[in-house]
């Protein structure tokens, strides 16, 4: 593990070369495993609104759902390029070589560590036409308990939000702070997807309720 100086002074964490060599056969099978998976969308309308927006897209899922994140977007949006934001904690490090190795590129940053100038990152790559990605209730949960990051990006760029979540029909889950899921290879996975645009943001009553809608149409998305 390597650590490095952010523009701010705040330490990030990345993993060493050799440790990213050593887990190159980790990353083979993640791809084998995720290429194996049947995805369908629960409706052919959601599916449409999808496709027929070609825009850029701030996409929100919750975090356990996040294995199969990098395959629905070279599914779904390979016409773009996707960026994460995920933490510059130790834990941060290992996601960013799995969203390596998911096809996602990392932005580092957090509550803690590098928070505007992350924000400020991810709006340039949306300007530049390209999707960004986040986890509404963080890297550290509670589990389906949305915070106000992803509304505050939202209205600053004005792109819209894609909530995504996906059901799956065989699956396992580690015992982890959020029960992370992963479907077992070569099973079904069911897709949903609802885009929520600036407007319906400003028609909220304020970043707190904004929050709750998001969090709302999430859980409502999900069949745990």
């Amino acid at each position: 593990m390597t650590k490095e100086k952010s523009g701010n002074d705040k330490v990030l964490h990345r993993q060493s070369f050799a440790t990213k060599l050593i887990l190159i056969p980790f990353g083979f099978l993640y791809r084998i495993w995720t290429f194996s998976i049947r995805m369908h969308y629960r409706t052919n309308d959601e599916e449409r609104e999808l496709l027929e927006y070609d825009q850029p897209l701030i996409v929100a899922l919750w975090h356990n759902r996040l294995f199969l994140a990098g395959e629905w977007h070279l599914r779904f949006r390979r016409e773009r390029l996707c960026y994460g934001l995920i933490s510059g904690s130790k834990d941060g490090a290992w996601l960013e070589t799995f969203y390596g190795w998911a096809g996602i590129k990392a932005v580092r940053g957090s509550r803690n560590r590098r928070a505007v100038q992350a924000v400020r990152d991810l709006i340039k790559i949306l300007k530049s036409g390209h999707d960004v990605g986040i986890t509404p209730d963080g890297s550290r949960g509670p589990p389906y308990k949305a915070k106000s990051g992803v509304i505050a990006l939202a209205k600053v760029s004005k792109y819209p939000i894609l909530l995504l979540s996906f059901k799956y029909n065989s699956c396992f889950r580690i015992n982890s702070w959020d029960r992370f899921i992963l479907p077992l290879p070569f099973s079904r996975v069911e897709v949903s997807s609802q885009l929520i645009f600036h407007k319906d943001l400003l028609a909220c009553q304020g970043v707190e309720e904004a929050t709750r809608l998001v969090e709302t149409k999430l859980n409502q998305m999900r069949s745990d």
